[in-house]
């Protein structure tokens, strides 16, 4: 992943940004700040999780294309891209072994699409979805 934004780096930075908005939220709430404040300061950790959960699946995508094309002919990697996720999924990650991991990462599809757009914003687990990242890394490495 040549010029891209390693894992390291979104992990350090979600780490920062979340922090720094959740410290903020502690001391609305320990100096009794109006519910109105309380309620903009949630509604930014969400969408700033929101957002990191945005690009880390967009690195998972960009694992799972790169091992999906380890599996297809050459003349079909430019096409790869174009293939729903359940089919880069079953190339990617194919066996029993990977059931988990495909599951998460089909059940994260439907949740990005929503954040991406700004609708139906949910609390994310971005360490989860980071470790799955972690998983598929490791899974290019070998």
């Amino acid at each position: 992943m040549s010029a891209s934004i390693t894992l390291g780096e979104l992990r350090a930075a979600y780490r920062r940004t979340s922090s720094r908005i959740y410290r903020i939220l502690e001391d609305g709430y320990d100096f009794s700040a109006e519910n109105s404040i309380i309620e903009a300061l949630n509604r930014d950790a969400l969408i700033i999780d929101a957002a990191f959960f945005v690009l880390v699946f967009g690195q998972i995508e960009n694992r799972l294309n790169e091992l999906a094309a380890r599996k297809v002919a050459m003349d079909r990697r430019h096409t790869l891209r174009e293939q729903k996720l359940e089919r880069r999924l079953g190339l990617a990650l194919h066996g029993r072994d990977h059931k988990t991991l495909r599951d998460d990462i089909a059940r994260w599809y439907n949740l990005r699409n929503d954040a991406a757009h700004g609708e139906r914003l949910e609390n994310y687990d971005i360490d989860a979805v980071l470790g799955r990242a972690d998983q598929l890394d490791a899974m290019l490495r070998e």
